[in-house]
């Protein structure tokens, strides 16, 4: 999937807004649990830095999902692409829609 936004900025794996790993995990709670916080992001003191970043759209990455989510077939998502934001104070999936 190359269409995967993220709106954690402080994720290490967040360029400019798209998520860059191989590949992520959603759980049946629909978190991402491949969210991992660079200390460095953190400690920028310039608020937007991180608005600055080229965004990376040529990463294909897989996405692993056991929520019971209209995209999950098999345990992997067929969306066309997905958004990842904080929600409850955590990684979560937006597109999740319950199947």
């Amino acid at each position: 999937m190359k269409d995967l936004k993220c709106g954690l900025k402080e994720c290490k794996y967040n360029k400019g807004y798209c998520c860059c790993s191989k590949e992520i995990h959603v759980s049946g709670g629909t978190a991402c649990t491949t969210y991992s916080p660079d200390e460095a992001k953190r400690r920028i003191q310039f608020e937007a830095a991180s608005d600055f970043i080229p965004a990376n759209y040529s990463v294909d990455t897989n996405v692993h999902c056991a929520a019971d989510c209209i995209y999950n077939e098999g345990g992997k998502c067929l969306s066309s692409g997905i958004t990842v934001m904080t929600r409850d104070r955590s990684a979560s999936c937006l597109t999740f829609v319950k199947d």
